[in-house]
């Protein structure tokens, strides 16, 4: 009986040891490929994922004819200028060794042999200052938010992206955390604070104001979206959902919604928390503590 078995496992074995074998066989072109595809696919998920933890490489600006001449041609007239840039968060990007030696100022400007020597002629070299597309080959997501509905008007030129950031000095927004002077619309240099980056155009909300928004502390950009929004005044919410993300709602009873202890079931179908009439003077009041005119 045992012999019996083991003649039956042994030709059972046989069996599907033929089976695999012409299976295998069979498929081993398509192993192979599946086997080769899964590692290309880990290579490339391995490779994305360094290149996305390092900085993107991107093609400076091209001008016709123009050479690169390096950043310390350009010290010889911008000397301020390119002695402060390694305050700058833009510095961080600079490109380092031999083969990018000549890729500092030009990495945005564009190759400047010809503005060299026309004697600093501005239509030989690229000014982002007159036109965004300099700063879009980067920051890509601040182009599709200029797009927009509501939007400050830099694409129209009405307003430059050099009016609110830096790229030469300090933090690159106006005003972001740096002590280092600042140049302001209109000329000159002050210490700015997180806020009087907006101040410098929206002299109305600067106060000072008896009364002033907690959300003043945290500053403009905690309502505003300052690139673009979907909502007017380029807010960050649309009507009353914006004042609800601080200010609490709750509702103790039926029939009554509270808002900062203040029963608001009757106000709230009458419009927005300032369309309605009840706190008009949303950017600071000068006579009542809720804000309003």
């Amino acid at each position: 009986m045992r012999s019996q078995s083991k003649s039956l496992l042994a030709t059972l074995h046989s069996v599907l040891h033929s089976r695999f074998t012409r299976w295998f066989i069979g498929k081993r072109e398509k192993l192979w490929w599946a086997v080769g595809g899964g590692a290309a696919l880990t290579v490339i998920l391995l490779s994305c994922s360094d290149f996305e933890s390092s900085h993107a490489i991107m093609a400076p600006p091209s001008i016709p004819g123009a050479e690169f001449v390096g950043s310390e041609e350009c010290a010889t007239c911008h000397e301020a200028i390119t002695r402060d840039f390694k305050t700058a968060t833009h510095a961080r990007l600079k490109a380092q060794g031999d083969n990018a030696k000549n890729m500092g100022c030009e990495s945005c400007h564009g190759p400047g042999s010809l503005h060299v020597q026309s004697g600093g002629e501005r239509t030989k070299i690229v000014n982002p200052r007159r036109s965004p597309a300099t700063c879009f080959q980067c920051h890509t997501e601040v182009r599709a938010a200029f797009q927009l509905p509501h939007h400050h008007p830099v694409l129209e030129g009405k307003v430059s992206c050099a009016d609110c950031h830096n790229p030469h000095r300090g933090d690159a927004v106006k005003g972001g955390g740096t002590n280092v002077p600042q140049s302001v619309k209109g000329g000159g240099t002050m210490l700015l604070g997180h806020n009087e980056t907006c101040f410098q155009c929206h002299t109305a909300q600067r106060g000072p104001f008896v009364f002033e928004p907690e959300a003043a502390g945290e500053g403009c950009i905690s309502c505003h979206s300052p690139h673009g929004s979907v909502n007017q005044r380029m807010l960050t919410q649309r009507n009353a959902s914006l004042c609800l993300k601080c200010h609490f709602q709750q509702q103790t009873s039926d029939g009554k919604i509270f808002i900062g202890d203040s029963d608001h079931s009757t106000r709230l179908p009458q419009g927005t928390c300032w369309s309605a009439g009840c706190h008009e003077a949303i950017h600071g009041s000068q006579v009542n503590g809720h804000l309003r005119y």
